[in-house]
């Protein structure tokens, strides 16, 4: 084969050109800022929980404006080390709230298989005790599901949902979030349903529709006199009276009540509501206004009636299978997605504010619990408290915490904080108790938690 041969003065300049872009590529690359973890935080040696599950505690050095060092916690799940699986629980019963121990306990009777790692799981607000009792019943924020039943709806937000985690078969990704809930009779006449396990006409923290209306700010509380709640078997209390808030009038509404069991057949209709025990399997329909109106003239002793429940992907536009893989754990905000702070987060402190060791600057005391997903794919479970009480930081500080390149993390969801932030690894709790009963400090009572346990599913499942 013949080949052509280059004159030297063309080999020259390819030989210049290579040494211009050898320079060039060789040129030091600007120096990468340190982030807050590295500034300000000395990290542990990280601890064995069990076999996939690690602890690593970030100590903060420099104190700047606060009187005590705050510890960021962080817990990696990799289920390619073990059996594992992300789940939550609403532990014994949807309407009481518990401590993360209890939440905790009710996930096995079997001590092998108790989780290895939690926290406490989504936002959520206390109802008003009933009349004569000192019982708050716990309602979820916005849309919450164990074992693919759902014990909330989603916020409106305009029709576009809400921020929440899905953990399917053991893995959980972060999303927005929209629930429709349908109620259909025996003539095919359909009505949608408001919300579920709830008091009707008091909402909890966020529009659930268009009608909801506010009427206070702190606690946050929307009513609507025409009304539908749905209350599950795990509700395990009796459903709500009348006036469970005389500050909201639409629930003082007698209503009307339907009580179907497990097949979808009505087996009580009647006037009023309230004292109900949901049967095993079944629901109970509560209605006020319109509401009541409708289940009153539409259903009666032995008519069939069936609910559809449908949970909505916003973001990626389909329909979630609502069965026994599905676990949802409710939000507000996302700290980070795909490893950047929304624009959109608020640097927002929900508890408190106040005077650090300069009066003049106000810190933020919430503590901070997450959901994260890290680069490897691995689940991550996050808290931010102080050794000794709560403590904690804004919204956005707390996310540009997470968003340091140390922890790797690429999508992060912010979960109940405040008071109620828990951690627990196997029989130890992590987080200093915050609230105080007969004069001693405990744990708050959560309405659900997010648990790393024994698995058939982690990453080696198919849907």
């Amino acid at each position: 084969m013949t080949r052509n041969q280059r004159p030297l003065a063309a080999l020259a300049a390819v030989a210049a050109a290579l040494t211009l872009t050898t320079s060039a590529t060789a040129a030091p690359a600007a120096e990468e800022p340190p982030s807050p973890l590295a500034l300000n935080w000395t990290k542990s040696d990280p601890v064995t929980v069990a076999a996939g599950v690690t602890r690593t505690t970030w100590t903060e050095r420099n104190l700047d404006n606060r009187t005590a060092p705050r510890v960021l916690q962080v817990v990696e799940i990799d289920p390619a080390l073990s059996a594992l699986t992300l789940g939550s629980t609403v532990g014994r019963t949807d309407a009481a709230p518990e401590a993360l121990p209890d939440q905790l306990a009710t996930v096995s009777s079997v001590a092998a298989r108790h989780p290895y790692a939690g926290t406490n799981g989504g936002l959520f607000q206390l109802e008003p005790a009933a009349a004569g009792t000192t019982e708050r019943n716990a309602v979820h924020t916005s849309a919450t599901a164990t074992d693919g039943v759902l014990h909330s709806a989603s916020c409106w937000t305009g029709g576009q949902g809400s921020n929440g985690a899905v953990i399917q078969y053991g893995i959980p990704y972060i999303t927005k979030l929209l629930t429709d809930l349908k109620l259909t009779g025996p003539t095919g006449e359909s009505i949608r349903l408001d919300d579920v396990n709830r008091s009707p006409g008091r909402v909890a923290h966020c529009a659930r529709d268009a009608e909801d209306t506010r009427v206070t700010v702190s606690p946050s509380v929307y009513t609507d006199p025409d009304e539908i709640v749905l209350f599950t078997d795990d509700y395990g209390t009796p459903t709500p009276k009348p006036g469970i808030d005389p500050t909201v009038p639409a629930t003082s509404d007698p209503g009307f009540e339907v009580v179907l069991d497990a097949n979808g057949v009505v087996t009580d209709a009647h006037p009023g509501r309230g004292g109900t025990t949901v049967p095993a399997g079944g629901r109970v329909l509560q209605g006020i206004g319109s509401g009541a109106d409708w289940l009153r003239t539409r259903l009666v002793r032995d008519d069939r009636a069936s609910v559809e429940q449908k949970l909505r992907d916003v973001t990626l536009g389909r329909d979630i299978p609502l069965d026994a893989s599905v676990d949802v754990v409710s939000s507000f905000h996302r700290l980070l997605t795909s490893g950047s702070i929304p624009a959109e987060l608020p640097n927002s402190c929900s508890d408190t504010t106040k005077p650090g060791k300069d009066p003049a600057i106000l810190i933020c005391t919430d503590s901070r619990t997450s959901l994260a997903t890290n680069i490897k794919g691995n689940p991550v479970l996050v808290t931010l408290t102080a050794k000794d009480g709560e403590d904690g930081d804004y919204l956005r500080t707390f996310a540009a915490l997470l968003d340091s390149k140390e922890l790797a993390l690429v999508d992060a969801l912010n979960l109940d904080g405040g008071g109620s932030t828990t951690l627990m690894a196997g029989t130890q709790l992590l987080t200093p108790p915050t609230d105080t009963v007969g004069g001693v400090k405990v744990h708050r009572k959560v309405a659900d938690a997010v648990y790393a346990g024994v698995g058939g599913y982690g990453m080696y499942a198919k849907p």
